[in-house]
C-alpha cells in the first residue's frame, strides 16, 4: 500500500474549514460521522478503513460503548498488523506526521472524533491534537507506537501483557523516550511491569522516569543479567518504595 501525506498545514485547512461551520452544518458532519460515514472517500485506503472500521466496531461492543483503554488497544493491535514495517511502512514513514494527518483527517476523521469529540484548550470544536497536530498526541499514531514498543512475538501476546494497563500507560510510554526509544528494553519493561508490577498508573510513570535517569549512566545490555536483570530491578525499586 502506498501512503499519502498531509502537511500541517493542510490539515489545519481542513479541521479550521469544520471549525468555521455553523451548529447545524457542524451537526450534519458529526451525524454522517456517529453513523461512520466519513463523506469523502479515498478508494485506495477502502480495505485499511473497513477493517479498522469493523475492529473499532467491535470494541465498542466489548465495551458496552465506552470509549475507553480497550478500545484503543483493540484498535492500536489492529492498526499495527494492517501497517507492518516492511518495504511499504518504515520506522521513519511510522515517525512520519504527514502519514498519520493524512489518516486521521481524510480516512478515519470519524472513530478519531469519536474517541475523542471534546476540543482541547484552545481548540473550537476538533481536538486538534488527536486528530493532527500533536506529535505524540495524534491518536493513531500513538496507538501504533504503543503496540510497537510492546510487542511480544503476536497479538495475542501482546494483548495478554498490556490488557490490564490504562491510557495513562500509552502516554507515558509514548511521552517518555529519554533519548530515544530503546526498542528490546521498552518491550522487556512493559512485559516486566505486566507479569511482576500492580497495575497502577503512577507506577508505570515512576518506572520510565528511573529507566530514563539511570541510563544516562548505565548501559542495561552490559550488567550482570542484561536487560531483562535490569529491567527487573528497575521495577522492583519503584514498587518496593511503596
Amino acid at each position: 500500500m502506498r501512503y499519502k501525506r498531509m502537511s500541517l498545514n493542510d490539515a489545519k485547512a481542513v479541521i479550521t474549514q469544520y471549525d468555521n461551520m455553523n451548529d447545524i452544518e457542524f451537526t450534519n458532519l458529526t451525524d454522517h460521522w456517529k453513523a461512520y460515514d466519513t463523506i469523502e472517500n479515498d478508494p485506495s485506503y477502502s480495505e485499511f478503513r473497513n477493517l479498522l472500521l469493523e475492529t473499532f466496531q467491535n470494541a465498542l461492543a466489548e465495551t458496552d460503548g465506552k470509549m475507553n483503554y480497550l478500545l484503543d488497544l483493540r484498535v492500536g493491535l489492529c492498526l499495527y498488523q494492517l501497517m507492518p514495517l516492511g518495504k511499504d511502512f518504515s520506522i521513519i514513514s511510522a515517525n512520519d506526521d504527514d502519514i498519520w494527518r493524512y489518516i486521521s483527517v481524510r480516512i478515519m476523521p470519524d472513530i478519531t472524533y469519536l474517541r475523542y469529540p471534546d476540543p482541547a484548550k484552545g481548540d473550537i470544536r476538533i481536538n486538534s491534537k488527536r486528530f493532527y497536530r500533536g506529535t505524540r498526541r495524534i491518536w493513531l499514531k500513538t496507538l501504533w507506537w504503543y503496540v510497537h514498543l510492546s510487542w511480544q512475538g503476536s497479538e495475542k501476546k501482546t494483548f495478554d501483557i498490556l490488557k490490564n494497563n490504562a491510557t495513562d500507560n500509552i502516554n507515558k510510554l509514548i511521552e517518555t523516550p529519554g533519548k530515544g526509544y530503546r526498542l528490546s528494553l521498552y518491550r522487556n519493561m512493559v512485559r516486566e511491569y505486566a507479569e511482576t508490577a500492580p497495575h497502577k498508573a503512577k507506577d508505570f510513570a515512576a518506572i520510565t522516569k528511573l529507566n530514563n535517569v539511570k541510563c544516562m549512566s548505565v548501559e542495561p545490555e552490559l550488567i550482570a543479567g542484561g536487560e531483562k536483570q535490569y529491567v527487573s530491578q528497575l521495577v522492583a525499586e519503584v514498587t518496593q518504595k511503596e
